[in-house]
């Protein structure tokens, strides 16, 4: 018997790309060794799909930036919620529904100013969207920059291996499956409720 069952493994790339864009807030797993990934930090991160690479950025104690050339791993975490039998006349057990993407990748450090500068720019651009005045970059002048970068790293991470575990009753009949949407809609869940309905069409 395969873990995690095969249903809920079996996702597509863009429906991954799309968790890791919603929910961008990595937890980050490292270590001395693949096989002893003992440190852990959440750090947020923006993954450009051209490019297969993710960036962010730490404060500069942060241990994660002795891990320059190492392999690390991401996990995102998706909406998650508690599966009561009540949302489907008892016709199941208490279960958790839960979606998940984890990222295996090399990290490397972006150390040339202008990169980093681009960096910053890119993340501040892509998290300030939706406010009516986004903060910008071009706010600050050389001094404030350079006074800020002293205080943290830039990271730019390979990604080498993804895989998504997205437990959303696939193994249930249809119509349990469409009697939990709508109890979830009901109750306000609305991205799980939307999350379980796209799993409806992928086979």
């Amino acid at each position: 018997m395969s873990y995690p069952p095969k249903p809920f493994t079996h996702i597509p790339e863009a429906q991954l790309y799309e968790l890791i864009a919603q929910y961008p807030l990595a937890t980050i797993l490292s270590g001395s060794s693949t096989a002893a990934l003992d440190q852990v930090c959440q750090v947020p991160m923006l993954f450009d799909q051209d490019t297969g690479t993710f960036i962010g950025h730490v404060t500069a104690n942060n241990p994660l930036i002795q891990q320059e050339n190492n392999t690390i791993k991401l996990l995102f975490n998706g909406p998650n919620a508690y599966l009561s039998p009540n949302h489907c006349n008892n016709d199941i057990l208490p279960s958790w529904l839960y979606a998940s993407v984890e990222v295996t990748g090399t990290l490397e450090l972006i150390k040339d100013h202008s990169e980093q500068v681009a960096a910053m720019t890119q993340l501040t651009n892509h998290f300030e969207q939706g406010f009516d005045t986004p903060w910008q970059m071009n706010k600050l002048n050389d001094k404030m920059i350079n006074a800020m970068f002293k205080q943290i790293r830039f990271l730019r991470i390979t990604a080498s291996q993804h895989k998504g575990n997205f437990k959303l009753s696939q193994n249930k009949p249809m119509r349990i499956r469409e009697q939990v949407i709508a109890s979830l809609h009901a109750e306000g869940r609305t991205s799980m409720a939307q999350l379980m309905l796209k799993s409806l069409t992928h086979k």
